[in-house]
């Protein structure tokens, strides 16, 4: 590839919704921080999570779930630390050359699989090629990338053909990460799901049951970093015998079930459960700040939603306000804000407030008699895995049909929605959350390759500048002309900033509260 003229985003990273979901300010412990106490060893850790994951192969799905549970199993070369940086983990180091062209990556020496095998340069290359070929932030990524090959047993090296700026983002980033499976397994599964949960984690996977539970025991093996802890990186010890992730889609249940003892953790608590939680002194209450914002994401490859006038009419005619408060109730829980980035970091910019939140009806329907809709169904797919996701999109359905549009509201399981979502012939819109990216061209939302397809050539322009310029203040203009362009196109529908609670019994001792929970360096207190 040429370097003389710039390579079109999808030759880019512009990456899915990245790990460092916490900000600038990260997660907030509201009361009752937990104790710091050292973990003691032993012991089975209960967590209830929302459902069944999708699947227990990192590449495969955005599904923050299935990161949820297969980080534990898994490690990448490269995570995040407590600031949402960049560091090593399977990763030695890494050198820059031919002014970024050249990327040389060094292997920890010494790393066993779970499988007895050590982990080498064959095992990455096969590895992130396959995750190079099927994930979204992964093909970005290698579309630049001229040849990618082992050097020795502990070198891998990649070559570029033009930018490559954001490589580290890439490899460290979270959504369909970039996990390391031997390579054997990888030839196994061909153009399929990974069958042989085989990682390097500090647990290795154990049993499976679909609906009761996922286990996971304590790998005696494991080859700890020897540097300190830090956010996601460092040293990783696995305190206890066994994890054991149970589904549990009601969302009351869950909560019932940490303060009664059941489980032991428990993520997307519903706000309304807050005041009660936080009067009981055997747990302890968690705030993730921020955290997601909640979407409508448009099919425009195959929808009525190919026409612009009808998303723009879709957005006139939508009041925030009570949307956001029937989604997470107490306004402590939300915020009303244009940005894509949010407000604690320093890509936050309020281009698009003449658009967002700005209800009005007239308009609306003006536009929808522009774009010659004539109430035909819209195929709505929401969730009540996650009860803000279903009750935003209700919310929004009332007002929708006030100005004359016809919501054919779908309620589905949430791996439902992530499987359906992927084919252009089963939908109109569906709802989900945008979590935090550390950097704006990680935002999966607004690349051609992720559902809903966001494919437009002055964006291609936009993500190509935004890529290649290395000044922030020139990255930001650049950035606030892409948000302009969001606002003017509405390719997807932002509806508000949201929070959510997690909680765990105070007998949980050494966790960490980030944006995704981890249960490595965390343990049972007698």
């Amino acid at each position: 590839m040429g370097t003389t003229s710039l390579p079109s985003r999808r030759d880019l990273l512009v990456g899915a919704a990245a790990l460092g979901a916490a900000g600038a300010a990260g997660p907030a412990i509201l009361r009752r921080p937990a104790h710091a106490q050292e973990p003691r060893p032993g012991g089975v850790l209960k967590v209830a999570i929302i459902g069944e994951p999708p699947s227990l192969d990192a590449h495969w799905t955005t599904a923050s779930l299935t990161y949820d549970l297969t980080s534990h199993l898994y490690e990448p070369l490269f995570t995040l630390d407590e600031r949402y940086g960049v560091v090593p983990m399977l990763a030695e180091g890494h050198a820059v050359a031919d002014g970024g062209k050249t990327w040389t990556i060094r292997l920890r020496r010494g790393v066993p699989f779970h499988n007895g095998k050590e982990c080498s340069a064959e095992d990455v290359v096969a590895s992130l090629t396959r995750w190079g070929r099927i994930a979204s932030v992964g093909k970005i990524l290698f579309k630049n990338v001229q040849s990618f090959q082992a050097k020795d047993r502990y070198t891998v090296e990649l070559r570029f053909g033009g930018c490559s700026g954001p490589v580290l983002a890439a490899l460290g980033n979270a959504s369909q990460f970039p996990a390391i499976y031997p390579k054997e397994v990888v030839e196994a599964a061909g153009d399929g799901q990974i069958k042989d949960f085989v990682g390097t984690g500090p647990f290795r996977f154990v049993e499976r049951v679909p609906d009761r539970y996922t286990r996971m025991a304590r790998f005696d093996k494991y080859a700890a970093r020897g540097d300190a802890t830090t956010g996601y990186g460092g040293r990783r010890t696995a305190y206890v015998d066994e994890v054991q992730f149970i589904p549990v889609p009601d969302v009351s249940v869950r909560a019932a079930g940490v303060e009664s003892g059941e489980y032991h953790f428990s993520d997307w608590i519903a706000p309304d459960n807050y005041e009660r939680l936080t009067r009981n002194a055997k747990l302890d209450v968690m705030l993730v700040k921020p955290n997601e914002w909640v979407s409508a994401i448009f099919n425009k490859k195959q929808s009525l939603f190919t026409n612009r006038a009808l998303r723009q009419a879709f957005v006139a005619a939508l009041d925030m306000e009570p949307i956001m408060k029937a989604a997470v109730g107490a306004p402590e829980f939300y915020r009303l804000d244009p940005s894509l980035m949010f407000r604690e970091q320093v890509w936050w910019s309020d281009v698009g407030k003449d658009v967002y939140n700005r209800p009005d009806k007239e308009k609306a329907k003006r536009l929808m008699r522009e774009a010659g809709y004539k109430g035909e169904p819209i195929r709505w797919m929401a969730t009540q895995f996650y009860d803000w996701m279903y009750k935003s999109a209700l919310a929004a359905k009332q007002q929708l049909e006030d100005v004359g549009f016809n919501i054919d509201l779908q309620v589905l399981e949430w791996a439902t929605v992530v499987q359906r979502r992927n084919d252009p012939k089963l939908y109109d819109v569906f709802t989900t959350g945008i979590g935090f990216n550390t950097d704006p061209s990680q935002m999966v939302v607004l690349t051609c390759d992720w559902p809903g397809w966001t494919c437009d050539s002055k964006l291609d322009a936009l993500q190509s500048r935004l890529a290649c310029e290395t000044d922030f203040a020139r990255r930001k203009a650049v950035w606030e002309e892409i948000q302009r362009w969001f606002w003017d196109e509405v390719p997807v529908v932002k509806l508000g900033d949201f929070f959510t609670l997690r909680v765990k019994q105070k007998g949980v001792v050494g966790y960490a509260n980030r944006y995704r929970p981890f249960f490595w360096n965390v343990g049972l207190r007698a």
